[in-house]
Parts: C-alpha cells; sequence; structure tokens
C-alpha cells in the first residue's frame, strides 16, 4: 500500500537532471512510461503529474512513496517483468552504469518498449573536460575516484560501469535504436576552465578518427565526432540521450 504524497522525496540524481528529463517529457504525446530504477518515486511523480500514465520498477520497491503510481519489484540485471512492446516511453536516471551488463539492458529495453517507442537514459557524462583531465591524472573518472569496493560489492551504490557516448550510441544503434539527440542537465565551471585545449582536442580526435578504413563507419564517426565536440558533451555534467526503437 502506498503512503501518502510527499513534498520531500529523497532525489538520488541531481535535481537538475531530473528538470530536464521533465522537460523532454513535456514534448511527448502522453503515453505509458515505465520509470526503471525508480528509488522514491520522486521522478515517477512528476511526470505522472505531467499527465504520462505511469508505472515504477525497483530493486526495493518498499521504499517507493509516489502515491498512486504502482512499483514492480525487479533486477534490471535481469529479465523486467512485462511483456513485449508493453510501453511508450521507457526512462532510466542515473542506471546504466550501475549494471552488470547493460547490453542485456538495453535489449530488454527494446523488447518492451513499443515500435517507434522512446528511450531517455542519463549517465555521468565522461567525456567532458575536467573528467578527461582527471583519469589523465589519476586513472579514476569522477564519481569512481577510486578503486571499487571488492569487500562490499554494492553495485545499486557503485559506479561499476562508467560509460562513454560512444559506447552507449554503440550499444543502442547496434539494438534496434537511433539516437534522436543528447542532453545535458549543467555545464561544470571545472570543464569550462579547459577549453583553451579544444584546438588539440579536434586535432587529435580527426587524426584518431582517420584510422577508420570502412566508409560507412567514416560517416558515423563525423556524427559522432560532432556530438563529442558539442558543449553538452564537453561541458557538460550528465550526458542525457534520447533514442527512439526502430520501427518495423
Amino acid at each position: 500500500m502506498h503512503t501518502p504524497p510527499s513534498d520531500k522525496l529523497t532525489i538520488f540524481a541531481c535535481p537538475k537532471t531530473h528538470d530536464q528529463v521533465v522537460a523532454l517529457f513535456e514534448r511527448f504525446p502522453r503515453g505509458r512510461v515505465l520509470d526503471m530504477g525508480a528509488g522514491e518515486g520522486a521522478l515517477s511523480r512528476r511526470l505522472q503529474e505531467g499527465g504520462f500514465e505511469v508505472r515504477a520498477l525497483d530493486l526495493m520497491p518498499e521504499r517507493f512513496r509516489a502515491a498512486g503510481i504502482a512499483c514492480d519489484r525487479g533486477d534490471l540485471n535481469r529479465t523486467m517483468p512485462y511483456r513485449a512492446d508493453s510501453f511508450d516511453y521507457l526512462c532510466g536516471v542515473e542506471l546504466i552504469e550501475h549494471l552488470e551488463d547493460p547490453f542485456d539492458f538495453i535489449r530488454e529495453c527494446r523488447r518492451i518498449l513499443r515500435p517507434g517507442g522512446k528511450l531517455v537514459l542519463t549517465t555521468p557524462n565522461m567525456l567532458n573536460l575536467a573528467s578527461r583531465i582527471k583519469y589523465l591524472l589519476t586513472g579514476f573518472y569522477p564519481l569512481t575516484t577510486r578503486p571499487l569496493n571488492e569487500c562490499t560489492k554494492s553495485p545499486v551504490w557503485d559506479h561499476i560501469h562508467p560509460l562513454t557516448f560512444y559506447q552507449i550510441r554503440y550499444m543502442l544503434h547496434t539494438n534496434g535504436f537511433h539516437i534522436e539527440r543528447v542532453d545535458t542537465d549543467r555545464y561544470r565551471s571545472s570543464a569550462a576552465y579547459w577549453l583553451w585545449l579544444y584546438p588539440l582536442l579536434r586535432l587529435f580526435t580527426r587524426t584518431t578518427m582517420r584510422k577508420e578504413q570502412d566508409p560507412g563507419q567514416q560517416a558515423r564517426n563525423r556524427e559522432i565526432r560532432r556530438t563529442m565536440h558539442s558543449p553538452a558533451l564537453l561541458l557538460g555534467r550528465t550526458v542525457i540521450v534520447t533514442a527512439e526503437k526502430e520501427r518495423g
């Protein structure tokens, strides 16, 4: 049984991430949404208030507190408890980096999403300039600032699979999705400090991508390079990907 609604639902992601995700959904025709890894239900409630029919899924549904929304128990490392083509939209905020097999997760998303449906994923942006400098100097990305704790093994909290944009794109584009847009929640001032490296970045990225021999992939690499050099990827804290499931 759900508890009464509260204005103090815990938001585990950055509030600006939720704001940007809600802004994206405001552009969509109303339909059925699955909020994956819903936590206490802060985002689920906002989507419901926006006119969507919302269902939630979480490893610990007992902590879900958004009234009037059903929350199912489910481990996103396993098969989700829904039939094929069940949802118009899927949403996973700060989720994919915690999963043991992101490829299986994307394939499962494709199964339960109707053709033409949209998947919105957010994850920490490993490609912003501050993250690249931190990795260069320490060998660790932000939010993964030390080796994972092998004694506790807590993938719910640990970022066991930090992913770059081009890795996420590969997973999506090879499993029946096409990316429509890439956004961020906010720009990092620490990333903006390193913008003076931008000319070198463009030069070395272009030189590296010239090694590709496949003409089809060469065209795709130009798309990838444009996105990698966009303000959202160079400066953004979080990468927010909107992808459509292929029709037919």
